[in-house]
């Protein structure tokens, strides 16, 4: 390569780097707001919930369904902003979120206001996108090891979450204990691909997503280590949320 055209690309790398450095604002949670540039932005501070939403489909409402009352008496914060008119044959919705009673907010969709029981979608998270065509987004990481991002989907009934082949978790970590990565998930760890020493830093890229357990947590994760390996480690959590690396930690009640 010439020297012009090298330059020209190492400051094109860069210059990309530098813009991929810049994260957009997302309040709590990672979902990116480009990813949908278009909604509205409803931020329900008391709760810790980000909402985005189609603004022709939804109208703010002042409402507290009296059940509501004994979210207040545990210290737990709720309301209930929005109402849902989506079409697509879907029913109208109310939306209801609360701050969790140990800060792991959740957000349902009823469809009477005043019924916990006419519920057709609940989940975790911080950020939640409702988009016009039926589908909800959620990520943020509450009730779970990671900022777990899900995608649901309406059946006719209730809403679902899609399956997916893996999920994805981004976190740079560091062993707090020897961990061993084999080349198959759930491989025989006495032929481990190699053990990584207490102290070293890795990235923890993808966890399994089938064989979750009682909880809904998997403790199988794809792991890359400083040298560019990847291998299956098995990091199950402790009774008081840590795991044997720091920054994989549950994050709920």
């Amino acid at each position: 390569m010439r020297p012009i055209a090298l330059a020209v690309l190492v400051l094109a790398l860069h210059a990309a780097a530098a813009g991929a450095a810049k994260p957009a604002p997302t309040g709590k949670g990672t979902h990116p707001a480009s990813t949908f540039p278009d909604l509205a932005v409803l931020d329900l501070a008391d709760e810790g919930v980000r909402i985005r939403y189609p603004a022709d489909k939804a109208r703010k409402i002042e409402h507290r369904a009296a059940y509501l009352a004994n979210y207040a008496d545990a210290g737990v914060h709720a309301s209930q902003p929005l109402r849902f008119d989506l079409g697509h044959g879907l029913p109208a919705t109310t939306l209801t979120c609360d701050s969790g009673p140990s800060h792991d907010p959740m957000c349902r969709l009823l469809t009477d206001a005043e019924q916990p029981s006419s519920t057709i979608f609940e989940a975790s998270g911080t950020q939640f996108v409702f988009l016009a065509n039926g589908d909800i987004h959620v990520s943020g990481q509450s009730d779970s090891m990671y900022d777990h991002r899900r995608l649901f989907r309406h059946d006719g009934q209730r809403y679902v979450e899609a399956a997916q082949a893996l999920r994805y978790v981004g976190i740079e970590g560091v062993t707090r204990a020897p961990l061993a990565l084999t080349a198959a998930r759930g491989g025989d760890v006495s032929r481990a691909l190699l053990t990584l020493d207490a102290g070293t830093p890795l990235t923890i890229l993808l966890n399994a997503a089938d064989g979750d357990d009682d909880a809904g947590q998997n403790p199988d994760y794809l792991v890359k280590t400083r040298e560019g390996l990847v291998g299956w480690a098995r990091i199950p959590s402790n009774p008081d949320g840590t795991t044997l690396v720091d920054g994989l930690r549950f994050n709920g009640g």
